[in-house]
């Protein structure tokens, strides 16, 4: 279901970051969050809603004019909103830091 999501939204014409919040419906408004988004200086370049079935609660999806969503991310956390799931290109290179950090660690204990 996320990769029909993701194949939805044409990341290579317009890059950028995405975001998925889960939300009760009741607490659904799209002021505030156009608000957090552009306080972080980012643009919501589409939204898509979805009601989850069997439940109360949205899947908003947040296509992004940003590669570095982190800031963004801290201040939904900071906000109590719940991330189902983020993608950013720059994800990428931050897992492939780590991964040489950590290589080179395990070296150095060895």
């Amino acid at each position: 279901m996320m990769i029909e999501q993701i194949h939805d939204i044409n990341l290579e014409d317009q890059p950028g970051g995405l975001i998925v919040l889960e939300i009760r419906s009741n607490d659904y408004v799209l002021s505030e969050i156009a608000r957090i988004v552009e306080s972080n200086d980012a643009k919501i370049l589409m939204l898509k809603v979805r009601p989850l079935p069997g439940t109360t609660h949205f899947e908003i999806t947040l296509h992004l004019n940003r590669p570095d969503i982190a800031s963004i991310l801290q201040a939904f956390d900071r906000y109590n909103y719940y991330v189902r799931y983020s993608w950013s290109p720059l994800e990428k290179e931050r897992m492939d830091l780590k991964e040489r950090y950590d290589a080179l660690m395990n070296y150095l204990n060895i």
